[in-house]
């Protein structure tokens, strides 16, 4: 078993010499020093690929093992990928753990404070995923990406549809359908033949010929038409690349994480994509958190702590990893909806005493802790329904009536 809470007694080794990297758009500053305040010596650098070859360079000449640099954007990734290519340690820390002393802000001061911290080892380390695992959320990032240029898209092409009094969205339950793009595709090609644009209806839709004979009678004029034919190549582009994403997303999911992604679909409310997100955002090796606490605050569902005299003041849930804490509420809300299981007998036990978006929160951390016990131990979930929920009701009942009864030791 772990221990709880180790990462804040642990004191990082301190370093004989270390360089501290202040990261901007167009301008890197390092710092080299010593322990006893030796060797220093401060140089600026471009960021061009060949000027960060000269940051290399130059950390190779003073043979520095270990570097300190924030995590500023995006710009740090290129400079990491040639520091540790070279076999330089590289730590990227949060901006927001090594802020500078207050009205002493210089890009120089900034290097040698990051240069001081790294030497004295007061720096905690990012969390950065291996390169299979980097590979894989550059995919699952740019499928979400496309999901809601698709989404924006077929918004635009309903709105042309309304605004011309072509109400399918009356009579069909999404402009997604089969029936509904092959009537939109007619439409854009100029056919305004009713029963030519109603043969295009499958299953219950056919059933639907008067209220889709009346939906489709508008006033589409031929600038309108250019319009759809341009959203609808649109769509095409779109499900292209989300093909080409799917495809290359399952080759890896199963080159490398074939069991934990089945660990992860057993569990109830995750689903593929789910399951695809919360390993290509948190991996597969649980070790790197120490406690499944770890990993719902570093995901942003652990509520913040703010102490002062001996009373607790109510906060709002930290700042994590956006893709992550979708992805695992939007599982939490599927689960809910699972009838007779453990999930949704706990929604219907909180909802009762707070806001349904809270609910949904602490619902979705316990669940992420489930998701840590399964990585951890790679087995599969087991769904143990109300009946579980309900035991489990019963005993903390039967153990606050006991406690109530215990005599008291003063």
């Amino acid at each position: 078993m772990k221990e709880q809470n180790s990462a804040d007694v642990n004191i990082i080794p301190q370093l004989d010499k270390a360089c501290g990297l202040d990261m901007h758009k167009d301008k890197i500053v390092g710092f080299i020093s010593c322990k006893d305040g030796s060797g220093q010596d401060l140089k600026e650098f471009g960021t061009f690929t060949c000027e960060l070859r000269q940051v290399r360079d130059w950390l190779q000449s003073h043979q520095i093992e270990h570097c300190l640099m924030e995590s500023t954007g995006i710009y740090w990734m290129s400079l990491y990928a040639i520091l540790t290519e070279a076999g330089i340690s590289v730590t990227v820390a949060n901006p927001t753990h090594i802020k500078q002393v207050p009205k002493r802000k210089t890009d120089r001061k900034d290097a040698k404070w990051l240069c001081t911290l790294l030497l004295n080892g007061l720096v905690r380390p990012s969390f950065m995923p291996t390169a299979e695992q980097r590979i894989l959320r550059d995919h699952c990032r740019s499928r979400l990406f496309y999901m809601r240029q698709q989404n924006k898209t077929q918004n635009r092409l309903l709105k042309i549809l309304e605004s011309n009094n072509i109400k399918l969205r009356s009579v069909i339950s999404s402009i997604k359908t089969k029936s509904a793009m092959s009537m939109i595709r007619l439409l854009a090609a100029g056919v305004t033949d009713k029963q030519q644009l109603i043969a295009c209806a499958l299953g219950r839709v056919k059933l639907k010929q008067e209220g889709l004979s009346k939906a489709l009678d508008g006033t589409l004029a031929p600038h309108h038409l250019v319009q759809l034919q341009m959203l609808l190549q649109d769509l095409d582009h779109v499900a292209k690349q989300l093909g080409t994403l799917e495809t290359m997303i399952v080759e890896i999911t199963q080159a490398h994480y074939s069991v934990a992604y089945e660990c992860l679909d057993s569990i109830t409310g995750i689903a593929g994509k789910s399951a695809q997100i919360i390993l290509s955002e948190a991996g597969s090796d649980m070790s790197r958190f120490n406690t499944a606490d770890h990993l719902t605050a570093w995901c942003g569902l652990a509520p913040g702590n703010h102490e002062s005299a001996g009373k607790r003041r109510e906060t709002s849930v930290k700042k994590g990893n956006p893709y992550l804490k979708t992805a695992i509420i939007t599982a939490a809300w599927a689960a809910v909806r699972v009838k007779d299981s453990y999930w949704r007998a706990l929604f219907e036990r909180l909802r009762k005493r707070m806001r349904v978006q809270k609910v949904i929160v602490a619902i979705a951390r316990r669940m992420l802790k489930v998701v840590y016990k399964t990585l951890d131990t790679l087995t599969h979930y087991q769904e143990k329904g109300i009946a579980h929920f309900m035991d489990l009701q019963a005993k903390a009942a039967m153990y606050h009536r006991m406690k109530q009864q215990w005599p008291s030791t003063e």
